[in-house]
């Protein structure tokens, strides 16, 4: 199987309002690494992410042509989604879901703002960029380089997700932050990197998540630990040959079609 290349994206600079260059993943070094107060919730040359669409497109088309997966594109897989972007602000969605038994299905939403939305297995969403303000100072490459990262490691079989037993939120109170609360039940995920050492997870309240999605949501874990080892999800089944499926009812009004690889 062949290996996935980054698609070649013409460097372009960015200026300040004073006409200086922007060095984006450094812009605040001279400020000691700490950003001006009026750097925040701003968002300066939001255009620069432009190149994560081009990344984006160039996973899309390898994962659909290397792995056997059903691929279905069409805006009315928006509906489908919860946290899902307004439709009006969508570019495309895509959505690769693996044949084999226990694989995470992927989809990949390009927006205008420029962003990527990556939807995984049953809760896992994840943006890139993660944050465009000029305060954070986010590079398109390093946003590509996790992109690329967390797609790749869920393909692998390097993902877990996990929805805790239910229980309270309790209160405590903390001196100088008052009464906080509790997690209570949780959902948690984790990702693994195809070498086998760099992981990195994430864990949230479960009341933030809708009820009767939740409950679906442990439905198909517990599936997928019945039949995975560690309880991960399983890794995608390269493709042997012949072709994908493309289905773009929904948007064009097309019929499923079959398209060759």
């Amino acid at each position: 199987m062949g290996e996935y290349t980054r698609p070649v994206i013409e460097a372009a600079e960015y200026r300040d309002d004073e006409g200086h260059l922007i060095e984006y993943g450094s812009r605040w070094a001279a400020y000691g690494g700490t950003p001006p107060e009026d750097s925040y919730s701003v968002e300066d040359h939001p255009e620069r992410f432009a190149p994560l669409l081009a990344v984006a497109a160039a996973l899309i088309d390898y994962l659909g042509s290397h792995y056997e997966v059903e691929v279905e594109e069409g805006h009315h897989l928006i509906d489908e989604m919860w946290r899902a972007p307004r439709v009006d602000d969508t570019l495309r969605a895509v959505r690769l879901a693996p044949t084999g038994e226990a694989c995470a299905t992927l989809t990949f939403v390009l927006t205008d703002y420029p962003m990527v939305r990556v939807y995984a297995g049953v809760l896992f969403t994840e943006f890139y960029p993660s944050c465009g303000c000029n305060a954070c100072d986010e590079r398109w490459e390093d946003a590509a380089d996790e992109l690329e990262w967390q797609v790749f490691s869920i393909v692998g079989g390097g993902f877990s997700e996990a929805v805790s037993e239910p229980r309270r939120a309790k209160w405590s109170y903390n001196r100088g932050r008052g009464f906080v609360k509790g997690m209570g039940q949780t959902v948690s995920h984790r990702l693994r990197g195809l070498d086998g050492e760099s992981d990195r997870g994430g864990q949230s309240r479960a009341e933030d998540v809708p009820r009767a999605l939740l409950e679906s949501a442990r439905s198909t874990l517990d599936a997928v630990a019945s039949v995975s080892a560690d309880g991960s999800w399983l890794p995608w089944s390269p493709r042997r040959g012949g072709a994908s499926r493309l289905n773009m009812v929904g948007d064009a009004g097309l019929e499923p079609t079959t398209s060759s690889v």
